[in-house]
């Protein structure tokens, strides 16, 4: 069975949203990790820009603002569907 071009969108968009989780938690540990104060409020900064478009990528996928990933990697709307 052949994906709708939506679909492909959301499986785009939820992709997108996956690797701003992982940037954004790289750069928590990095701004920890630093010992220059002004680096790590910087990287501090960064990793809270990269959790906002997170949301927006969830938001555009979902319709609304989307739950927390679940333990699986997979996002789940807040309907209770989980997406694959």
């Amino acid at each position: 069975m052949e994906k709708s071009v939506a679909d492909e969108e959301k499986d785009v968009l939820i992709s997108l949203s996956e690797w701003e989780d992982v940037l954004e938690k790289k750069s928590k540990i990095y701004s920890r990790l630093l010992t220059d104060p002004a680096l790590a409020k910087a990287m501090e900064e960064c990793s809270f820009r990269h959790e906002k478009r997170k949301e927006e990528l969830l938001t555009l996928a979902f319709g609304k603002a989307a739950k927390k990933q679940n333990g699986q990697g997979r996002y789940a709307s807040n309907e209770g569907d989980e997406e694959k």
